[in-house]
Parts: structure tokens; C-alpha cells; sequence
């Protein structure tokens, strides 16, 4: 189109030599204004043109492979790893004049394997554990999948003083060098750790199971010279086993701070505790290594608990769901690979100062033999369903003396529920068994109490005195909302066994299964005789 500049000067010329003539200076004019417009789409069009031509070239030139620096190498060349194969290349004048290369750097090569570029430095890559450091600066590391270790550098500049035996790192893509450590993991464990205090009196009844467990937990603790001296082996770890709600976590926490306490006063100082509390059946993952991985990080937070001077309480629930008994077959069972794996960290367990492992189940006999052992969890204290004197006691702390009452008197108010609860008559019938050796024994309500069971009705009964009140009564706990209340948690059926699962509820009575030959309702050889005399009537 010509130059810009040139052309206008044409143009001005031109009006100048036709002043005279002002319709054609018109037309001159409006082709100067055409022109104008012309030449700036133009400009806009190889503006354009120019974007999609360095488009077309990168789009026409090759990919440039990533590699990872070595070292350095011979006669000026760099040691570098791409694709899982080690070279030695050049490296273009910019990059060694500015900061030359460094071990883990990740670099851009080209079609003549030359490294023409620094890249950012990722931040993932394969997963692996520090096993040990080498001499010469090399580090011995363990896949995550898989028992295969591997020789590997640590890039410049890392923290080689954080880096520790057990340490989750990340590698370059071909595990040659360490490029950062894994960033702290957020636990999707349920690990409670907070540590509540409990005393002894908010443990009703269980007299015989408090004592025992001061003698196996409070002894070593508290009294290591001795049993030192008498070369006594302390248990590491034990099993509270029992049917469910009658006080096994609370005992723990319990326990735990009696413990506390007393080793506060026999060093003078104030010690912490924590009591990591666990549930079984939230450690389970479907995905390969990973419910390994939470056992490991438990156990792994009582250390750090140590380390920071605190005593540490591990305190798994439900523990039959994770440490079951294992198949002899190799399959997918995941109890095959969690057993180990816990036994491995109980043997790493040197004393009760350590770490208090404590296990809680109601089916013990369904944990692995390799579990409750001597020397992992060798103590073994059966938690029973309360009496009638330890129901008594359990009703006392939630019926404490400042609540809003009928009786001032506790006896007044706790005798009519414990007769109740306690009588044998037929409203209080739920099972009949028929044993092998001819008899039939009948189980009550007393069979199937417990202390989770009496704060349930506790609940109900404030809950009615709480609706009396709202309709304008007075506010008070009477004794016939404590019966009641008794009648309707048995009659919903909360506390009695389901049908389909009545072998583990005989598991729960102490009784054995293969002693019973039948389970009945109490009402179900009734209906029978019913059905029977109808039918020889018809």
C-alpha cells in the first residue's frame, strides 16, 4: 500500500491543487478517510497474521524432554537422568555463566539431549521412606508399594538434618534423587486425644476390675525399683473384654489419670497424658497399605507424645474388627497384613512408661492369638455387666443430690427401680434357652443391663420430668419416671438381642453357643400350643 507518510503527502497535495474545486476536495477527503481505515485494518490483520505464524512454529517444533540433574560430569558435561537412562550432555553458555546446574534441578533437553533450560521444581512425584543415610552423602530409601529399597541422592539445598529413619519423602520420576518431604498428612482417623480427666468415683462399681487394673497398670509405673529388683516382666499392653456399655473406655481414662496423678507426686513435677482413643472399625481402608499406615501413625503420635514428656494411653475399641483372627489362606483378608503390622509396633514397645496399649472388645474371642500373647497383650481383665450393688452405684452419679427430686433420699429413689429392674417375674422375661443337657434357662432384664443402658434411662427419665415442667408442673424427679422410663428402654427392644444375631449375644452372657441347643422368646412355645389346638379343633 505504500508508505504511510507518502501517500498523505500525495493526499495534501492534491488539495491544494484543486482548492477551487471543493465537491472534488470532498471525494479527496473521503478517500484519505478510506485510506486511513484501510491501512489500520491492515495493521491489525498482520498483527494477526504474525500471532498465528509463531503459533504454526511451535506447534511444528518438538516436544523437549524433562531430565534431572546428577551431578557434574567430564570435560564440562552434566550427569543428568531422563526417562530412566543416564546421560552426559552439554548445557547452553546461558545457564552455566548464571547459576550453573545443582543435583535435583530439573532441566528441559532438546532433540540433541542438550539442556537448554531450568524448570520450576515440582512438587509431587513417587512416594518413598527414608530407611538410612549412606556414607558419601547417599540415602537409603523404601518404596511405598512393595519392600525394594533404593539408593538415592538428596537434591542441594534440602534439609538433609530433617530428614530422619521413617521419613515420607517424594522422588523425581525416575527415583534417582529426593526432591522434598510429604507434607504432613491430614489424618482421616478418628484418633481422639484430648485428655478428660475421670475420676474413680465417676466409675460406678466394677470394684474388683479397679483394683486389678491398679495392680497391672499403677505397679510398673509406680513402682519400678521393685520390680526391678524382682526381675518382674511388665506387660506392655492389655485387653479389657466384656459385653458392651459397661465402662471399659471409662476405666481406661480413668486409670490414666489416677496414673498422671500419682507419678505427678512421686517426681514433683506436673506431668500431661494423653489417651488416644481409637475406633477399630475406622482404621479399615480398602486401598493397599493404607489401613497399615493409620496403625503406624498411632503409634507414631504416642512416640511423639513421649518425646514431648507426656504419657501416652492407646486405647483401640473394637478392636475384634482390625485384629481378628486371620485366615490360613493368602487372600485379600486385611486382617493378614494389620495383625503384623501392629505386632511389629507393640515389639517395639520397651515398657508401660512408653505407651499404655489397651485393647476393648466384646467378642475376644474372635482377636488374633498372636495379639493377646505374652509379651504384646498379655493381660487379660474381664469388665462383667453390674449387679445389683453396682447398678446402685452407676445410678448414684447420675442421680446426683443437688438434682430436683421426689425423695431427698437416694435409697428411696434407687429401691423401687432396682426391684424392678431386678425382679424375675414374667414381664421381665426375655429369653428362654434350652441346653444341651435338658434344662431351660431363662434370661432376665439384670442379664442385660449396663452402665450405658442406665444413663439411657437416665436420659428418659429427665426427659419426662423436663415435659411436666414445660406444661407448667413442677420440676421434679419422681420414682414412677425412673420405672417407667426402666420399661420403655427394655420394651423398644434397644437393649435386647436381634434375632440374626443371637450367637454373639450368647458370646456377651458368657454363654457358650454350642451348649444351647435352642433360643426362644418367652412367648413363642405359647403361640406354638395356640397354632397347635386350633388346627385339632378345625
Amino acid at each position: 500500500m505504500g508508505d504511510q507518510t507518502h501517500i498523505v503527502e500525495l493526499i495534501d497535495q492534491v488539495l491544494n491543487e484543486t482548492q477551487d474545486r471543493p465537491q472534488l476536495q470532498e471525494k479527496v477527503l473521503d478517500l484519505r478517510d478510506a485510506l486511513f481505515q484501510a491501512q489500520q485494518s491492515a495493521q491489525q490483520y498482520a498483527l494477526k497474521i504474525k500471532v498465528l505464524e509463531e503459533a504454526i512454529e511451535k506447534l511444528k517444533s518438538p516436544a523437549h524432554r524433562i531430565g534431572t540433574i546428577l551431578g557434574q560430569g567430564e570435560e564440562g558435561l552434566v550427569r543428568l537422568v531422563s526417562g530412566g537412562t543416564e546421560y552426559q550432555a552439554a548445557v547452553v553458555p546461558e545457564l552455566v555463566e548464571n547459576e550453573g546446574l545443582k543435583t535435583g534441578d530439573q532441566v528441559a533437553l532438546n532433540e540433541g539431549f542438550v539442556v537448554i533450560a531450568r524448570l520450576l521444581l515440582p512438587n509431587q512425584g513417587p512416594l518413598a521412606k527414608i530407611s538410612a543415610k549412606l556414607a558419601g552423602g547417599q540415602w537409603l530409601v523404601q518404596a511405598a508399594t512393595g519392600n525394594t529399597e533404593t539408593i538415592v541422592l538428596v537434591r542441594d539445598g534440602l534439609d538433609e538434618a530433617s530428614l530422619k529413619e521413617g521419613t515420607e519423602i517424594f522422588l523425581d520420576t525416575s527415583q534417582r534423587v529426593v526432591l522434598g518431604k510429604l507434607p504432613e498428612r491430614e489424618s482421616r482417623t478418628l484418633i481422639e486425644d484430648d485428655y478428660e480427666q475421670v475420676e474413680w468415683s465417676e466409675v460406678g462399681g466394677q470394684e474388683k476390675v479397679k483394683e486389678e487394673v491398679r495392680k497391672v497398670l499403677e505397679y510398673p509405673l509406680l513402682h519400678q525399683e521393685i520390680l526391678s529388683q524382682m526381675e518382674y516382666q511388665v506387660p506392655k499392653g492389655f485387653l479389657f473384654y466384656g459385653p458392651p456399655g459397661c465402662g471399659k473406655t471409662l476405666i481406661g481414662k480413668a486409670i490414666l489419670t489416677e496414673v498422671i496423678r500419682k507419678l505427678s507426686e512421686e517426681e514433683e513435677s506436673e506431668l500431661q497424658g494423653r489417651f488416644i482413643y481409637v475406633k477399630g472399625p475406622e482404621i479399615l481402608n480398602m486401598w493397599l497399605g493404607e489401613s497399615e499406615r493409620k496403625i503406624r501413625e498411632i503409634f507414631k503420635k504416642a512416640r511423639d507424645y513421649k518425646e514431648k514428656g507426656q504419657i501416652p494411653f492407646i486405647f483401640i475399641d473394637e478392636a475384634e474388627s482390625i485384629l481378628g483372627t486371620r485366615q490360613a489362606w493368602r487372600g485379600s483378608n486385611i486382617s493378614n497384613t494389620v495383625v503384623p503390622m501392629f505386632c511389629a509396633e507393640m515389639d517395639g514397645i520397651q515398657s508401660l512408661r512408653e505407651t499404655v496399649v489397651i485393647l476393648a472388645t466384646n467378642r475376644p474371642d474372635l482377636i488374633d492369638p498372636a495379639i493377646i500373647r505374652p509379651g504384646r497383650i498379655d493381660r487379660k481383665i474381664k469388665v462383667s455387666r453390674p449387679n445389683r450393688e453396682e447398678c446402685k452405684a452407676i445410678l448414684r452419679v447420675y442421680l446426683k443430690d443437688g438434682l430436683p427430686r421426689e425423695h431427698e433420699d437416694f435409697n428411696s429413689m434407687a429401691e423401687p427401680f432396682l426391684d424392678r429392674l431386678f425382679s424375675q417375674g414374667p414381664d421381665q422375661e426375655v429369653l428362654v434357652l434350652t441346653l444341651r443337657s435338658g434344662g431351660n434357662r431363662k434370661m432376665y432384664w439384670k442379664d442385660f443391663i449396663s452402665g450405658a443402658a442406665i444413663e439411657g434411662i437416665m436420659k428418659r427419665t429427665k426427659e419426662r420430668a423436663i415435659e411436666r415442667a414445660i406444661r407448667g408442673e413442677t420440676l421434679c424427679l419422681t420414682v414412677d419416671d425412673l420405672v417407667v422410663s426402666l420399661e420403655t428402654e427394655f420394651q423398644e427392644g434397644s437393649l435386647l438381642p436381634a434375632e440374626s444375631n443371637l450367637e454373639d449375644w450368647l458370646q456377651l452372657l458368657d454363654m457358650e453357643s454350642k451348649n444351647v441347643v435352642r433360643v426362644r422368646r418367652p412367648n413363642e412355645s405359647d403361640k406354638a400350643t395356640e397354632n397347635t389346638m386350633r388346627r385339632s379343633i378345625i
